[in-house]
């Protein structure tokens, strides 16, 4: 796996737990034929322990602060990978500690659209607990 593949999973997973701060309306949710739910996981109105997500983007300070803990994580994670102000020894503590806190937030506000954000945060966990190598990038020896 090259490390554009593995930093692209990244930022894949940094969206799902940052798109949490912008729910999809009931319009958004019918574009392109009630496919963007799915990369958007997000809606106005979804619910579980910790409430409703509402549309003004009010309350839920706790799913807030995961949402933007992951998505900070993940993202410091692809800096990690390349070596960009990050050190690059902190990738995996820094993919797992995102992934974890972005699969809690979707855990939290259960539903169909978190199954694939959840699968994916799962698979970067096994990427980073089993060290393997990102391309010519040695991650067990970081």
């Amino acid at each position: 796996m090259s490390k554009w593949l593995f930093g692209a999973m990244l930022l894949l997973q940094a969206h799902f737990a940052a798109s949490f701060l912008v729910p999809l309306d009931s319009g958004a949710q019918r574009e392109f034929g009630g496919l963007l739910k799915w990369a958007w996981p997000w809606s106005e109105g979804d619910s579980g322990p910790l409430g409703q997500i509402p549309g003004e983007g009010t309350g839920l300070l706790f799913a807030l602060i995961l949402a933007m803990l992951g998505a900070t994580a993940l993202v410091a994670a692809v800096l990690a990978v390349f070596g960009i102000w990050v050190p690059q020894s902190w990738w995996r503590v820094l993919t797992i500690g995102g992934a974890i806190a972005s699969m809690l937030l979707m855990l939290l506000f259960p539903g169909f659209t978190k199954i694939i954000p959840l699968a994916f945060g799962g698979l970067l966990i096994w990427i980073a607990y089993s060290e393997w190598q990102v391309g010519s990038w040695a991650v067990a020896g970081d």
